[in-house]
């Protein structure tokens, strides 16, 4: 319990003073992660005005890598791994960070990319919408470990 008090307190002075546990050097990262929610939110405004809204986002497929996979699913992986995975592997700042980041994002694109070009999708506003998510993904930050060991 003591512990967990200690950890509050922590937090809260941290907090107080502007600070993060979130190393510098991912800044960048955490400001492209920032930027794609942002393009993401668009997507979803966009698709839903132009009658695309989630039910016809999951109902529309392709396949990809062998398996179907839905519009609304792929852009929910880029959310999961923006919100979630990529935050986690910040914080482990371990030398392979980057590389994990990097292969994900790698998928996300390629999913991404696969949709914006796709004949299923009748709308020009949104496949426009994909592919500037397309562009976001392909501009992953270069992130610089302190000890100067590249890190992409």
């Amino acid at each position: 319990m003591m512990r967990m008090i200690r950890a509050f307190i922590k937090a809260l002075q941290m907090t107080i003073r502007g600070e993060t546990i979130t190393p510098s050097h991912y800044q960048p990262l955490e400001m492209w992660i920032d930027d794609g929610l942002q393009t993401l939110a668009t997507i979803f405004i966009t698709a839903d005005a132009q009658g695309l809204p989630l039910e016809k986002r999951q109902q529309l497929k392709l396949k990809i890598d062998g398996h179907m996979t839905s519009l609304e699913q792929s852009l929910q992986m880029v959310r999961h791994n923006w919100l979630n995975e990529y935050p986690k592997l910040i914080q482990l700042d371990d030398p392979y960070t980057m590389m994990v980041i990097q292969s994900s994002n790698m998928n996300d694109q390629y999913r991404v990319s696969r949709f914006a070009i796709a004949d299923e999708l009748a709308s020009d506003e949104v496949k426009q919408a994909l592919e500037t998510l397309n562009q976001h993904l392909m501009n992953l930050p270069t992130i610089e470990r302190p000890d100067n060991t590249t890190a992409t």
